[in-house]
């Protein structure tokens, strides 16, 4: 599905099936407010990654995700940080960045809902953290991904995103900012 104009929705937009003109995806991005996760916040954040894993892999393991459990506190240790994207006060993208250590951070949760993909949300928020990692002294992004979630892959290396590692299913990839 994709976003329907948002002209006289005050900020929430209607689903359809059509593609959106660049005047419309350039309307939709006006109304996305991209702010430091709240406890009001949480558990769509944790709802909307979780959907993720389980639309990609099918199911979801709990066990391997315990950060979820409390994102205020556990993205508030040193140079993390934790976004989300809201339309209307309606959670549409998360994206985190962690503190690797000598410079480097990591990018991490980020997730999209699926009605709102394909628009430049997921670009907005790798940009948005790219900045704030900017902005705390980092001097280089690291992630990681799997190999076959090519609209990731697709994604990271047209924001720069350079590949300097394959393992079995993952891929690794940075970029100096």
């Amino acid at each position: 599905m994709k976003i329907k104009n948002v002209i006289g929705n005050v900020g929430k937009p209607e689903l359809c099936d059509k593609k959106l003109t660049a005047a419309e995806v350039k309307m939709t991005k006006s109304y996305i407010k991209i702010v430091p996760i709240s406890k009001d916040h949480e558990t769509a954040a944790k709802e909307l990654i979780l959907n993720g894993f389980e639309e990609r892999f099918g199911f979801i393991d709990h066990s391997l995700n315990p950060d979820l459990n409390s994102l205020t506190e556990t993205y508030s240790a040193e140079g993390a940080l934790f976004l989300a994207g809201l339309i209307d006060n309606e959670l549409v993208c998360t994206g985190a960045i962690t503190n690797e250590g000598n410079g480097v951070c990591r990018l991490q949760r980020m997730s999209v809902k699926k009605e709102f993909r394909g628009q430049g949300i997921a670009r907005m928020m790798v940009r948005k953290l790219e900045d704030h990692a900017k902005a705390a002294g980092y001097i280089k992004v690291v992630l990681e991904t799997n190999l076959a979630w090519d609209s990731a892959v697709n994604l990271y290396k047209s924001c720069g995103y350079k590949e300097f590692k394959m393992e079995a299913k993952m891929i690794h990839l940075s970029k100096e900012i």
